[in-house]
């Protein structure tokens, strides 16, 4: 398996990979308002590649369930010149979240190297073209609407089976628009349209979107289902529950972990790598 962005090919023994996630927005479910101003995001950028980042994801729209759209001048406003200045300091590799195709084509001119759409397309059917002019990365997240709808849209026929169509849809999409598959990550959308069991059913199934080969994301830290499991109101006291979900999401196959805890996560995964040959599968 490898992963091909501008600046780098990631192969199999350099999964899995650890994404930090940075809102500049003030409405995140977990650190709305908390990152506004230069210095604090540079505070964090540093932290997360000290800590192990390997990609930071940055997004200016919320896309927490029942979150309002922003305009593309107020998404424009937050982003820019930001990244800018963090490329120029700091040389990562960014991801931008954003399901706006003219915000994805400013990114991408001043040096994104992976667009995540959290609407899978769905937002913006000019996002396609913009993916294949650029021949960037993509992440493409599964929903069941956007965000101010989705959670009203739980109604699966059968979760995982509606999820592989969606991808196997995506992939046609990508096919037809010229994107190399090589530059793809596939993310089914944990608290994207789905209840608290989907979302377990979604950890223990992960084995099941290996049949795309293709790196697979799960965005899991902090969200509300492990909030209901262990009955923590407070996103930040979610660490724990956080970490031990996005092991399990590995051991089933997921290469790629999309986080706000980096230092957990990283640490994590090197304990992983050194147990791993020991674990006996569990009943």
């Amino acid at each position: 398996m490898l992963l091909k962005v501008p600046s780098k090919t990631f192969r199999t023994n350099n999964f899995p990979l650890v994404v930090g996630v940075i809102n500049i927005t003030p409405d995140s479910f977990y650190d709305g308002g908390k990152y506004n101003n230069l210095r604090d995001i540079y505070k964090l950028v540093e932290k997360y590649l000290d800590e192990g980042a390997d990609i930071i994801d940055i997004g200016a729209e919320s896309t927490r369930p029942g979150s309002k759209r922003v305009s593309f001048e107020e998404e424009k406003k937050r982003l820019f010149p930001i990244i800018n200045k963090i490329i120029k300091k700091y040389n990562p590799i960014i991801s931008l979240d954003t399901m706006k195709s003219e915000i994805a084509k400013i990114g991408l001119d001043h040096g994104v190297e992976i667009i995540n759409d959290a609407t899978g397309f769905m937002y913006d059917q000019k996002m396609p073209k913009v993916i294949s002019n650029y021949k960037c990365g993509l992440i493409i997240n599964h929903t069941s609407g956007l965000p101010d709808v989705m959670q009203a849209k739980t109604n699966y026929r059968n979760l995982i089976k509606d999820i592989i169509k969606f991808f196997e849809s995506i992939l046609d999409t990508c096919k037809r628009n010229k994107i190399p598959l090589n530059t793809l990550v596939l993310d089914p959308g944990i608290g994207f349209g789905k209840t608290l069991n989907q979302n377990i059913d979604l950890i223990k199934k992960a084995d099941q979107f290996k049949v795309f080969k293709r790196p697979i994301m799960y965005g899991i830290s902090n969200k509300s289902f492990i909030g209901n499991i262990l009955n923590l109101k407070n996103p930040g006291e979610r660490v724990n529950g956080s970490v031990i979900s996005s092991l399990f999401s590995i051991m089933n196959g997921v290469n790629i972990i999309r986080t706000h805890n980096v230092k957990e996560t990283v640490e994590m995964i090197k304990m992983w790598r050194v147990l791993k040959w020991f674990l006996v599968p569990m009943e």
